[in-house]
C-alpha cells in the first residue's frame, strides 16, 4: 500500500470530540489520475484505542471551496466504544457520487456520548491491507 501525503485526511488526530479532519484534499491536485479504472479507498485505522460508552461517526464531505461548509455528506462508518489500536475501516469511493463530484474532500469526526481517549489515521488509498492474522489450528511439539 502506497501513501501520499495530499491524500491523507488525519495523521493521529484526536477523535474525542466533534471535530473535521486536519488536511482538506484538493482532487483536482491529489487524484489527477489516481484510480484510473480502479477503485479508490477511504481507510481509517484507529491507532489509539477508544475508551469510554460513546460511538464515533466518520462522514465524508464535499465542498466546492477550501472552506469546507459542505455541499454534501455520507456517513462512512461508525467507530464503537472500546474500538482497539489497529482496527482498520474501509470505504469505497463512489466515482461521481453525490459527495465525491466536489473538489475538495474531508472528513468530519462526530462524537456521539462520551469518548475519553482514541486517535485515528485516515487517507485514501487505490491498495489497503486486506491480508489478516488468524490463529493456528494446530501445535508444534
Amino acid at each position: 500500500m502506497i501513501l501520499d501525503a495530499n491524500l491523507r485526511f488525519s495523521n493521529g488526530q484526536s477523535i474525542t470530540s466533534t471535530a473535521d479532519s486536519s488536511n482538506i484534499i484538493d482532487t483536482k491536485i491529489a487524484l489527477r489520475d489516481a484510480g484510473t479504472g480502479r477503485p479508490l479507498y477511504v481507510v481509517l485505522t484507529v491507532s489509539t484505542a477508544l475508551t469510554n460508552t460513546g460511538t464515533v461517526d466518520v462522514s465524508l464531505q464535499g465542498d466546492s471551496s477550501e472552506t469546507m461548509t459542505p455541499d454534501a455528506s455520507r456517513i462512512l462508518f461508525r467507530i464503537p466504544a472500546a474500538t482497539a489500536a489497529g482496527t482498520v475501516f474501509v470505504a469505497e469511493l463512489q466515482p461521481g457520487g453525490v459527495v465525491e463530484q466536489f473538489r475538495y474532500l474531508g472528513l468530519i469526526y462526530t462524537v456521539n456520548g462520551t469518548v475519553s481517549t482514541g486517535n485515528a489515521k485516515a487517507f485514501i488509498t487505490q491498495d489497503y491491507q486486506r491480508w489478516v492474522v488468524k490463529a493456528n489450528n494446530y501445535t508444534i511439539s
